[in-house]
């Protein structure tokens, strides 16, 4: 039975929240102070989750979505706000989170806003039935697939990309097999790894029409298999990533900030905060994006294989012992307070677990200016408030959307001893 609705606020996944006799109910694609119709579907946390049925009294803050699949495609959620009243709902997550943890906040910096059209890397779902591959993203809460034809959100190239890929796989894939494309945009063409969801041996039929697939996308690098042990099939040209004044061949499938624009205006923060660190550390370094290409003594420290092989490589390029790289799980294996006093400056930028562990040495610790990224407020205000008594002060906070229409928000903070 459908429900009368008044929604009260935007909650932290992008619903918006109602409450009626002591229940709390979310209901996607609605605004604050809008009238609607849903229909509850399942129980969700500590409410319900609702199907939209219709808006009956809409937001004046309501505007119509930019791309035909909203409503169905699970990649956006917030296209019908009005873009200023849905940056600052992004800002005051922060805010929030940051006030439930106790900690103390300076003024906010002027927020990095997204952008349609400057996503730069995209998991393309892939599967094929009978004749016809379905190509695109999964439905909001489903494994079926929205097949699309434009994405707003993406770089033009890898929009592109994924009618390239739909035509292609119907010579790769067998009927009822289905892969993902993991494609980056590098500076010098798309590096695209695909996965098969199940072990899927190559036949020379689907080499060739692999190199086919990257002759007539002009991609730069294709390659097969899984994130740990990929295969490079065709290598028309090494994807190069700059850095400063290095540069990484990064790994299939690496990790990149999702815009290139972020990515520098991250890179500038760390170079105007630490301006005159000596001697630098990189904590979950991933391929060094953050810190590479400065003129400090720099030692990165990450999990991942194949990232750490990619500043080894780039190290070697550069010469001598101003870069240097470990392997090493920080999330078991944390620097400590004698490892961490060696450096002047210190570069954070954990997955979205934050890093409670490592936050506990550094607490402890004598370093001076810290540069925390984060993709997750609630992990950030909590590790910040492990350092805020430690003697840390959080100075400064610029939020970052790099999820255009997302409930996700990313930030890039300094705190002084």
């Amino acid at each position: 039975m459908s429900l009368t609705l008044d929604i009260l606020e935007i909650g932290g996944r992008g619903d918006g929240i109602a409450e009626l006799d002591g229940r709390r109910y979310f209901v996607p694609f609605t605004l604050p102070a809008e009238t609607v119709e849903a229909e509850p579907r399942d129980k969700r946390g500590d409410g319900i989750a609702c199907d939209l049925i219709e808006v009956l009294a809409p937001s004046r803050h309501r505007e119509v979505p930019p791309c035909r699949h909203f409503g169905v495609c699970g990649g956006c959620a917030l296209q019908h706000w009005r873009r200023d009243i849905y940056t600052s709902w992004k800002v005051d997550l922060i805010a929030r989170a940051l006030s439930q943890h106790g900690v103390a906040a300076p003024s906010f910096e002027p927020p990095l806003v997204g952008e349609p059209g400057e996503r730069r890397r995209a998991d393309i779902v892939l599967r094929r039935q009978g004749k016809r591959v379905l190509a695109g993203f999964h439905e909001r809460a489903s494994q079926r697939i929205v097949v699309v034809g434009t994405c707003v959100v993406l770089r033009p190239a890898l929009d592109a990309a994924i009618e390239v890929l739909r035509d292609a796989m119907a010579g790769i894939l067998p009927d009822g097999a289905a892969a993902d494309a993991i494609a980056n945009e590098t500076d010098n063409g798309l590096d695209v790894l695909i996965r098969p969801h199940k072990r899927l041996k190559l036949s020379l039929e689907m080499r060739e029409a692999l190199v086919a697939l990257a002759e007539r996308a002009d991609f730069a690098r294709v390659s097969w298999g899984d994130r740990a042990a990929p295969e490079p099939v065709v290598m028309r040209r090494t994807p190069l990533l700059v850095l400063g004044d290095t540069t990484v061949e990064p790994p299939p499938g690496a990790f990149l900030q999702a815009t290139k624009r972020a990515e520098l205006v991250m890179r500038a923060a760390v170079t105007a905060w630490l301006d005159g660190a000596e001697r630098i550390v990189d904590l979950f370094a991933g391929i060094g994006a953050l810190s590479l290409g400065r003129p400090a003594k720099l030692s990165l420290f990450e999990s991942d294989k194949a990232a750490v092989a990619a500043v080894d490589a780039a190290a070697r390029k550069i010469g001598g012992n101003r870069v240097v790289s470990e392997r090493r799980d920080l999330f078991r294996n944390a620097l400590t307070v004698s490892e961490l006093d060696r450096f002047d400056g210190l570069v954070l930028d954990p997955p979205r677990a934050g890093a409670a562990a490592q936050c506990a040495e550094l607490a402890r610790s004598r370093i001076g200016r810290v540069v925390y990224g984060s993709c997750d407020p609630g992990s950030f205000a909590r590790d910040v408030r492990t350092l805020q008594e430690g003697g840390y002060r959080l100075e400064k906070l610029m939020p970052i959307d790099q999820f255009l229409w997302s409930s996700h928000v990313e930030l890039v903070a300094f705190l002084k001893k």
